[in-house]
């Protein structure tokens, strides 16, 4: 029994939690009222954010959210209690809110993904070139599976997922998203944010199936968050092998589909283990809550609900990032976010 109990204790963690004391986050919240939100000097506002961090959040600290990115079994992690807002506008039901009407919400995400050396990006035709997305539900997209939906449920996806993955190389596009983080803006207890660790998916899939979706026999269609230019890039695989031997994955359930029979049934037999939800880990985020993960080591999903339009609705704000600026090619020489997709 002892055994077994130790064996079952050194099972790998894949999340971590985060809880800010008050007195810290107070502190935090001090300094960053009085921190300029300025995209203009942007090249010296990051390292700041992270040197006023290190000082208020100390070593230790610090470096727990760094190692979210250097431990290769983590794939998600949430920073509870960060400082916020004190006067936050109504849900901003058309997608687009200027970020000093949310400086703090955009100077907490900044500084986390700094601590973390990762690098904050948006692609082009996504998200008309806004560094931040405000995941609400829009009063003209109720009916769509997107950020932007509400009534009907946002199926298990990637975000990007025809872009090429972290292994894969570079053609024209950038890389696909590495990093997807949301703060938490305004709660809905109905509403959460639901992961699924790829690999216990993989580990689930008959070893035909697997085969299958690692062949480039797929074909990707771009998400609904792109306005301009939804190509469709065929003779992809869904699953491929990391860097470090890990599994990546491309799914998107609105957008995958076989190119011959073969590809089909794997798609069936990988949503068929999804749609057992079995695999769900929903995740509830609260206002000041910063939540990150590893984009193409996970799928997300959320269900459908009702909006009430009232102002009050959920809202969450959205922030890419990649570990590697070699890795995108930038829209102009002068632009430090926009990337091409």
């Amino acid at each position: 029994m002892e055994s077994a109990h130790l064996q079952q204790a050194a099972e790998p963690q894949t999340s971590l939690e985060i809880r800010l004391p008050w007195v810290t986050s107070s502190a935090w919240q001090t300094v960053l009222n009085n921190t300029p939100l300025d995209f203009e000097t942007s090249k010296e506002l990051y390292p700041q954010l992270k040197d006023q961090a290190q000082e208020v959040l100390g070593k230790a600290l610090c470096q727990q959210i760094r190692g979210f990115v250097e431990d290769p079994q983590l794939t998600c992690m949430i920073v509870r209690n960060c400082p916020r807002d004190r006067d936050v506008p109504p849900t901003p039901y058309s997608g687009v809110l200027s970020p000093r009407s949310t400086p703090i919400a955009c100077l907490v995400s900044l500084t986390m993904q700094s601590l973390m050396g990762i690098n904050p990006i948006v692609y082009e035709g996504e998200n008309d070139g806004r560094l931040f997305r405000h995941v609400i539900p829009a009063r003209t997209s109720s009916s769509h599976k997107s950020s932007h939906g509400s009534r009907l449920r946002f199926s298990y996806h990637v975000d990007n997922p025809d872009l090429p993955l972290s292994s894969e190389p570079l053609g024209s596009a950038s890389c696909c998203p590495e990093y997807l983080s949301f703060f938490g803006m305004r709660c809905d207890p109905r509403i959460s944010t639901t992961l699924v660790n790829l690999d216990a998916v993989v580990a689930a899939l008959p070893a035909a199936s697997v085969r299958e979706l690692c062949q480039p026999q797929f074909e990707i269609r771009r998400p609904d968050s792109f306005t301009a230019n939804r190509r469709c890039t065929a003779e992809l695989p869904v699953l491929a092998h990391g860097n470090a031997g890990e599994w990546l994955c491309r799914f998107d359930s609105e957008n995958t589909h076989g190119l011959n029979l073969r590809a089909e049934q794997a798609l069936a037999s990988l949503r068929g283990v999804l749609e057992t939800r079995r695999f769900d880990e929903p995740h509830l985020l609260l206002p000041g809550d910063f939540m990150v993960f590893k984009n193409q080591r996970v799928l997300h999903a959320r269900d459908g609900f009702e909006p009430q339009n009232d102002g009050a609705d959920r809202w969450l704000m959205r922030l890419f990032a990649v570990n590697d600026l070699n890795r995108v090619h930038f829209t102009r020489a002068d632009h430090l976010y926009e990337v091409r997709s």
